[in-house]
């Protein structure tokens, strides 16, 4: 099903269930993801998904402040 259809049939009170990981996402040009989590089949595996990638993404947020630190000090 096509993102435009189904954010149609979830107006309409009648959107399937889905499978996030299937889903493009362009779809979040249709649909919000929390919206779409509702109706996740793979709710949980992708709950522990999007939680891995915050994670990594703290991690290079980290190592970006430091690196722009570091390059910050060596023009002193």
């Amino acid at each position: 099903m096509c993102a435009q259809r189904w954010a149609q049939a979830y107006n309409a009170g009648k959107a399937p269930r889905l499978f996030l990981k299937s889903t493009h996402e362009k779809t979040l040009d249709f649909v919000p993801l929390e919206v779409m989590k509702i109706f996740a089949i793979d709710g949980d595996e992708a709950r522990l998904i999007e939680k891995e990638l915050n994670s990594h993404r703290s991690q290079l947020d980290e190592l970006m402040k430091k690196e722009v630190n570091q390059d910050n000090e060596s023009f002193q």
